[in-house]
């Protein structure tokens, strides 16, 4: 080929060298060689070409079918490559290798040749269906993976030039892959998945309200009591309906309670459903899983050859396909993968409503809802308020600049209940300093050594931990009073709860408590660990 071309060259060299009546005119033509190889003209047809038409006029293909036809046609040209380029269009439905004229079939040669060296050009849409076709009968790849990732990547490049192509591509993947048993996580993502199981969410979710229900009342929606099962059932139907809640404009602000109102207008619209109509609502909506005959790979030029074994391909568990006898089945929902409308009115009337209720600043406009359907809405909405309102959480305020004066009332108080009997007893008006000894009774309880005598070190090291907790030292010498088994010198319930309030971090929980007589004690759990915390001794 290299050698025609350096001759065609060198003649038109010579040609112009010496002044050819070819290169003097002063017409001009357009692109087309002055020499040409006899490949290149019109009227060539090569060899192989040659064949292919042959062997769609010998006697032994009168009796195949078209799509056998193209299956022998194309394993005899398996490997051509031809230097022909087409700049027509080529139409068919249904394309074949016998639909083409000879340009054309030399056109799809030379542009198959280019995809198969990896430049995906755009050409004419059959054009690309024929090498789909294909690779779906094995010509030219080994059938298997290898073949599903070829159909798979010359999809993904082209689609960029024919997005319709995705209507077919994608069912075909699906067909290929239990066809040839691969493994099902390559056919999922082409496959109406996705769809399935959400309408599978929604049945279980039915099969669990109308289980609870008892009698024709209407029992209140339990808001709040399954918040991990209103978020799937959320994203089960923002996966079927044409009204997503989800992609919202409320649900940015207002999550929970968009949630909330859709799971309960669902669960309405189950029982309503299950006593107002003679289907339920998810089979009223997207129908029932069956069984069916299944055209492998519809719409596409297939030939399967020999009879397919018996076999059965689950698929995510929502599909599952079974050829019996060379016959194919699937059982499946049959509903196309498309969202319901019903139910995206039903949802956009829960988005509306609720806006309004919460005075919402971008309301949703009335579009003429069924009036049974406003009603049943209105209602959950209402109760959906009450609830929220019963459940809204108590803000309660501490003015911690007042506690100064509580404590100086609280004194007086305390000062205004004492007897004279008390006074003359020696009832300190106020509380004693730490370490300080306080004179008791003889007869009234057992001897008290003086705080102080427990040793210097052990009053530093108490002072240091106990600084370190936020206790005072009328507080530490309570403690160290408790801890010792004495009567505290002091024991006023607002000294007991600022010391109860100080450990909380410490213990979680209160460490001293009052007995039945009034006084206050250490709780004996805790007598270890406020012993190591305060530094105080404990017997």
């Amino acid at each position: 080929m290299a050698d025609i071309d350096a001759i065609i060259d060198r003649i038109v060299a010579q040609s112009r060298a010496k002044g050819g009546r070819a290169f003097v005119s002063s017409r001009v033509f357009g692109a087309e060689p002055i020499l040409m190889r006899g490949s290149q003209l019109a009227s060539y047809l090569p060899e192989r070409v040659a064949q292919m038409r042959a062997l769609a006029r010998s006697g032994e293909a009168r009796s195949w079918t078209d799509a056998r036809l193209f299956v022998e046609q194309g394993r005899l040209m398996a490997d051509y490559e031809d230097d022909r380029p087409y700049a027509g269009v080529f139409q068919s439905y249904f394309p074949t290798y016998d639909v083409m004229d000879n340009q054309q079939l030399r056109g799809y040669f030379t542009w198959r040749s280019r995809v198969r060296a990896g430049h995906v050009e755009r050409t004419s849409a059959s054009f690309a269906y024929v090498y789909l076709y294909e690779l779906i009968n094995g010509i030219g790849v080994e059938p298997g993976e290898g073949a599903f990732r070829a159909i798979e990547s010359f999809w993904r490049a082209y689609r960029e030039y024919e997005p319709s192509m995705d209507r077919y591509a994608r069912p075909w993947l699906v067909d290929y892959a239990a066809y040839h048993d691969l493994d099902p996580a390559l056919a999922e993502p082409h496959a109406l998945v996705a769809h399935d199981r959400a309408v599978e969410e929604l049945r279980e979710r039915q099969a669990r309200v109308l289980a609870r229900r008892r009698g024709r009342g209407r029992a209140p929606y339990e808001f709040g009591s399954d918040p991990s099962g209103e978020k799937r059932l959320l994203t089960a139907l923002d996966e079927v309906s044409t009204y997503r809640l989800g992609e919202a404009r409320l649900f940015r602000d207002e999550p929970d309670a968009l949630r909330a109102i859709g799971c309960a207008v669902f669960d309405r619209l189950v029982a309503y459903y299950h006593t107002s109509r003679s289907q339920d609502l998810v089979e009223s909506l997207f129908g029932v899983p069956g069984a069916m005959p299944h055209l492998m790979f519809a719409s596409a030029v297939f030939y399967p050859g020999e009879r397919h074994p018996d076999c059965t391909y689950d698929l995510a568990g929502v599909r599952r396909y079974e050829c019996r006898g060379g016959i194919w089945t699937l059982t499946s929902l049959h509903d196309g993968g498309q969202r319901s409308a019903r139910l995206g009115q039903a949802l956009r009337a829960a988005d509306r409503q609720l806006r309004a209720a919460l005075d919402y600043p971008h309301p949703l406009k009335e579009r003429g809802d069924p009036k049974y359907l406003t009603r049943l809405v209105e209602r959950e909405v209402r109760d959906y308020i009450d609830w929220r309102a019963s459940h809204a959480p108590v803000r309660v305020e501490i003015d911690l600049s007042r506690l100064d004066k509580i404590r100086s009332a609280a004194a007086a108080t305390r000062e205004a209940l004492l007897v004279d009997e008390e006074r003359d007893a020696g009832v300190p008006e106020a509380p004693p300093a730490a370490g300080a000894v306080v004179a008791e009774p003889p007869g009234e309880g057992p001897a008290r050594e003086d705080p102080a005598a427990v040793g210097a070190d052990e009053a530093g090291a108490a002072g240091e931990r106990g600084a370190a907790l936020g206790l005072s030292r009328e507080q530490l010498a309570l403690l160290a009073d408790l801890l010792a088994g004495r009567p505290p010198a002091t024991g006023s319930d607002l000294l007991v709860d600022e010391i109860n309030e100080r450990l909380f971090d410490l213990l979680g929980d209160t460490a001293v408590e009052f007995d039945e007589a009034g006084r206050p004690a250490l709780v004996p759990d805790y007598v270890y660990d406020v012993s190591q915390a305060t530094g105080l001794s404990a017997p």
